[in-house]
């Protein structure tokens, strides 16, 4: 009897588990936390992970801040079989604040993270959260 309660809480752990791969395209594309993107530029066989949120210190929706803070995600890029990791923010203020790197002959560049803080109630998932890149062949 017991059987009957652990294959369907087996099947949804499983089902719950695994994030589903975003197709990667030149161009600007948005993806969840922990997901990645798999696809062919020019050629290339590439993956591009959201691998991790370092920083979210945004001012809030509403709010009056000293500076407007940042987010800061940790991402890695792999092309034909070589991975690279790097950290990328979205406000370019150098050196603590890249907005945009080129890796193996892509250029890559951090547009958003959402939600805004402020908009939705805190603190905000890292399941829930989204960022929105650009990834261009140079």
């Amino acid at each position: 009897m017991k059987i009957f309660y652990i294959v369907p809480l087996v099947f949804v752990l499983l089902a719950n588990s695994c994030s589903k791969d975003v197709k990667l395209k030149e161009g600007t594309m948005q993806m969840g936390f922990h997901q990645c993107a798999e696809g062919k530029i020019a050629g290339d066989n590439l993956r591009f992970c959201f691998d991790s949120l370092i920083e979210d210190s945004r001012c809030p929706a509403n709010a009056i801040c000293v500076w407007q803070g940042a987010a800061v995600a940790r991402f890695s890029f792999t092309n034909n079989q070589e991975t690279s990791s790097f950290r990328l923010s979205t406000i370019n203020m150098p050196p603590n604040y890249i907005k945009d790197t080129v890796v193996m002959g892509y250029k890559i560049e951090f547009i958003n993270l959402t939600p805004y803080p402020g908009t939705v109630p805190s603190p905000i998932p890292d399941n829930d959260r989204k960022v929105e890149v650009k990834i261009t062949k140079q």
